[in-house]
């Protein structure tokens, strides 16, 4: 994959293009694990599940398109909804997510930054 920004976003049938500044972080799911110390002065690694995450995502927004109320409605719904995101280079994300964290609009940059989790593959190119 060639480095860069994500060209767009697609969250429940609505197509965002990103900030070409745009940083967002995509982290794999899978296994978290975590060192615990016994009490003889060894340890053991106790594994729980995580899911698949691109944080800091960097939409550009049309409120007179109502695209704020839209990603606020997409949270509330507490359900998770078809995404996929385009890479610059084309690779393809997509899957099943829900909006976590906070959505944080910017009137100056015309932006909203959103975090996503739930279920996410990369499909190629």
């Amino acid at each position: 994959m060639i480095a860069g920004p994500f060209e767009s976003h697609t969250l429940n049938g609505r197509r965002f293009t990103c900030d070409a500044e745009d940083d967002a972080k995509w982290k794999l799911g899978g296994k978290n694990n975590e060192v615990k110390p016994n009490g003889d002065g060894t340890s053991r690694v106790v594994q729980s599940r995580k899911v698949d995450s691109i944080e800091g995502i960097s939409l550009v927004i049309d409120f007179d398109n109502g695209d704020d109320e839209f990603l606020q409605d997409l949270k509330n719904s507490g359900k998770m909804f078809d995404y996929s995101g385009t890479a610059n280079d084309g690779a393809v994300f997509a899957g099943s997510v829900q909006i976590v964290g906070d959505i944080e609009l910017s009137f100056k940059e015309g932006t909203a930054t959103v975090s996503l989790q739930g279920k996410i593959e990369k499909q190629g190119i």
